[in-house]
């Protein structure tokens, strides 16, 4: 017997469907403080555009920001993790997309990670 398992990241034709596994106790949630900081550090201190913020009741669960850099530009994407009208995520993360003069994605990748209250930066 064959099991088909469909793995359904982000959809934005309604809302996401239901995973139980996201669910869990209480843990701590970034403040946006926090989550600049870690942009900061990604961005080594150079400016950057802010794109868009969502908050809910336990604070910020959205932040995607833009760099403009030599031949197009980066967007960055922190999204708590969770279910939310503009996706889902299983776990806190930043993730990059990396974008040409002509605004084609060229690259995505995941440049830092919330795990155990803590902040692992990969880039």
């Amino acid at each position: 017997m064959k099991k088909i398992i469909k793995n359904k990241i982000m959809s934005f034709e309604g809302p996401p469907e239901q995973i139980n596994s996201f669910e869990s106790g209480p843990e701590h949630v970034p403040a946006m403080e926090e989550v600049r900081s870690v942009f900061e550090r990604l961005l080594k201190n150079a400016e950057f555009e802010q794109v868009r913020t969502r908050e809910d009741g336990k604070g910020l669960y959205l932040w995607n920001i833009k760099i403009a850099e030599e031949g197009g530009y980066t967007e960055y994407f922190y999204m708590r993790k969770g279910r939310y009208p503009e996706g889902q995520a299983s776990r806190t993360a930043i993730h990059g997309a990396f974008f040409d003069a002509d605004g084609m994605p060229v690259a995505t990748r995941s440049v830092a990670h919330f795990e155990n209250g803590a902040w692992k930066i990969f880039a």
